[in-house]
């Protein structure tokens, strides 16, 4: 029986299967951020009460203010942080069969997870230029993969 590939075996990942990964991740994290929503307004509206107006269709007292858009961002980075440093991977990069490690095939440690997940906002956020930035070099490494000193390799197929 042959034994199962190192890390460093693996191919590393190219940016479309990444950025498929990253549209199955933006599914759940729609899911989580309605949770959030909706325990965030049974919180506020206990505490302090709420001015919801629904027959306006306006709910924007409800959703609104820095602390609730501070919650929003802690669930996203949560999610990304928790799961990368976890597992080395996403639900979306389970899917996609994509493991993250550090380039001798360590788990990341939470500062480089931390790294990642304040850089990777940047490579979308930039016209998706830092993940395309892989295009240009030999090694597929991502702005988030080199802050962060992290690869993202292809598992193989089960069989």
């Amino acid at each position: 029986m042959n034994a199962p590939p190192t890390f460093s075996q693996l191919p590393r990942a190219g940016v479309g299967r990444r950025l498929a990964a990253l549209v199955y991740d933006t599914l759940i994290i729609l899911g989580l951020l309605m949770v959030y929503g909706f325990l965030a307004m049974l919180v506020a509206s206990a505490v302090v009460g709420l001015e919801c107006r629904p027959e306006e269709l306006d709910y924007s007292p409800c959703v609104s203010g820095p602390l609730f858009q501070v919650g929003m961002l802690a669930v996203i980075a949560g999610y990304f942080t928790w799961s990368w440093h976890a597992a080395g991977q996403t639900i979306g990069m389970r899917a996609w069969r994509l493991l993250l490690a550090s380039p001798d095939g360590v788990q990341l440690s939470w500062r480089q997870c931390a790294l990642r997940a304040l850089v990777g906002p940047i490579s979308l956020i930039c016209a998706g230029a830092g993940y395309f930035w892989a295009w240009t070099r030999e090694d597929r490494a991502s702005w988030h993969d080199l802050a962060s000193g992290s690869e993202v390799r292809l598992l193989p197929k089960k069989k």
